[in-house]
């Protein structure tokens, strides 16, 4: 099989290209619209536009580039989509603040008529306090380990690979709660996170170990864990089952593992950061606070 043979299977998914194709649009207008910004404000406006459209862009290659072609007929590939749409395009969709240029691209009128709608129907106020709820820490957390441990379950993953709408129903559950999970981590302007930094360090371990007991179930397990897999009629690049798996469980062990840890690092340090700037504010104002009496020579103490 040639470098070329394998680089040209692309794929086109409709539903997948038309949603970033939208995404990228709404997020184009609504920073063209966006107010005029200079200095500082601007260059992190710029770093937010990069990261959005990277987000995108990482979203094409994991649905719509060989990778996909061959998750069909390899488990690394399929565990490397999950591994670009979780830990690579969430976060840095989380990282390009997109809910404000997103909602300012949309029409004036649609923004209106939406929220005239959501002003007489008493019921989606009612689910917006259950979302508010689902989206806090602890519903998270659970939310994102039962979504990925359900759609590695032999029935329901078998299920992904025979039929194509479970099988973006899958990418699109994982996309979803791993934007839930990382707005936790990053700040955005709409939806700041609740936890404190350290907290959120900690945060990023649990989930780390939580989610690579996982790979590692993949790695040690004698033998194959999903049929479609060993019956597969062409096992491309004359790999095993069996080392199939353990590779896959090997990229959802190590990369997975420096990322959720350098996410920890980052947070621990802006922790730390947070902490002596507090305490540089409590010594400012301890001293600004400070009281002048006269002494019994006249000369002035603090």
């Amino acid at each position: 099989m040639s470098v070329a043979n394998v680089i040209s299977q692309w794929s086109f998914d409709p539903a997948v290209v038309a949603g970033v194709a939208l995404a990228a649009f709404l997020y184009w207008r609504g920073r063209r619209n966006a107010p005029k910004l200079v200095g500082g404000r601007s260059r992190a406006a710029a770093w937010h536009a990069i990261a959005f459209y990277a987000a995108l862009g990482i979203i094409i290659v994991a649905l719509e580039s060989p990778i996909d072609h061959y998750s069909a007929s390899l488990f690394w590939a399929h565990m490397l989509q999950h591994l670009l749409l979780i830990m690579v395009a969430a976060p840095l969709l989380i990282l390009g603040d997109a809910m404000v240029p997103v909602l300012r691209g949309v029409p004036l009128e649609l923004r209106r008529r939406g929220l005239g709608v959501l002003a007489r129907r008493p019921w989606l106020h009612r689910l917006g306090r259950a979302f508010s709820w689902f989206a806090s820490p602890g519903p998270v957390f659970a939310i994102f380990l039962i979504d990925l441990y359900l759609w590695h379950w032999s029935w329901l993953f078998n299920l992904t690979l025979r039929n194509d709408a479970v099988h973006l129903l899958e990418h699109a559950c994982f996309l979803v709660t791993a934007l839930l999970f990382w707005s936790q981590i990053i700040d955005q302007r709409l939806m700041p996170a609740r936890l404190p930094y350290a907290r959120r360090a900690l945060y990023s371990v649990m989930t780390a170990a939580a989610s690579n007991l996982l790979a590692m179930y993949f790695v040690f397990t004698p033998k194959p864990v999903y049929s479609a897999y060993v019956s597969a009629a062409h096992r491309p690049f004359g790999i095993t089952a069996l080392a199939d798996q353990q590779f896959a469980g090997g990229l959802m062990w190590v990369p997975v593992l420096f990322l959720f840890g350098g996410a920890s690092a980052v947070c621990f340090f802006k922790a730390l950061t947070e902490d002596e700037r507090h305490a540089d504010s409590v010594t400012a104002t301890t001293m600004s606070y400070s009281v002048l009496i006269p002494s019994g020579d006249g000369t002035i103490v603090g």
